[in-house]
Formats: C-alpha cells, structure tokens, sequence
C-alpha cells in the first residue's frame, strides 16, 4: 500500500480525503521588508505560483520570506480577513497622492528637458557637418 498524506492514523475514525485536507495545516508565506517597518502587513499566501513569486521578489529585492502554519483553513482565512479589513479595505482604489502629484510634475519637467536637450544636440549635429575631404 502507497503512503497517502491524507490517511489519518489507524485508530482515529475513517475521514474522506477532502475532511482529512480540511484538518492538515496551512503553510503560507509573505514578504517581509525589513528596512520599511511601517509598510502595511501583506497578505499571505499557500499556493506555488505565489510563493514562486513571493521568493524571486524576496531575492531581487533584499526582502525576506517569513513562513507561518494555520491549525486549518478558518484560521487562515480569518487571518487574511483580519489583514485585508485593517491595512487594504479602508484605502480607496485611486487616491491623488500629493507626493504622487509632484513626482509626476517633476517627471514629466525632466523628460521635456532631456527631449530639449536631445533635439538641440541633433540640430547642433546636424548644423555642424562638413563635407568629408577625399584623399587625392
């Protein structure tokens, strides 16, 4: 008989495969930012894609991965819950950020002066051409 994960121990009552998942535990993972403490706690996440993404982010980006098991899937849902209901429900979708504002101002003050820049050095080139003297 193959190992089955999901089979609970001989003595305990028969449990369907999908009771027996119910009761493992949940291992999730988030990013944590150890340089910007006040950043809002991120939401956790159980499946591969997302932790695949959660450990390239974590290497790329000098963050850390920090893992926590839930006794079930209530605990980490009320987790996340908790989570999304303090740190993301209460902002609104899109909030004109007046620090937002300024660096587009700024922004978009530095693309004009380098697009400035950039035709006057062409024309400068172009003004500056000489015809190319042959060897004879």
């Amino acid at each position: 008989m193959a190992h089955d994960p999901l089979r609970i121990a001989p003595l305990m009552p028969e449990r369907s495969p999908l009771e027996a998942h119910v009761l493992m535990p949940i291992h999730a993972y988030r990013l944590v930012s150890p340089d910007s403490p006040p950043a809002p706690e991120m939401l956790w996440e159980w499946e591969g894609p997302s932790i695949d993404r959660l450990l390239w982010d974590a290497k790329t980006f000098g963050r850390e991965v920090v893992q926590r098991s839930f006794a079930d899937w209530d605990a980490f849902a009320e987790e996340n819950r908790r989570i999304w209901e303090i740190y993301y429900l209460p902002r609104p979708a899109y909030q004109p950020w007046d620090t937002w504002q300024a660096w587009v101002r700024a922004y978009r003050e530095l693309v004009r002066d380098v697009q400035d820049s950039a035709e006057e050095h062409h024309d400068r080139l172009r003004n500056n051409r000489r015809p190319v003297r042959r060897a004879v």
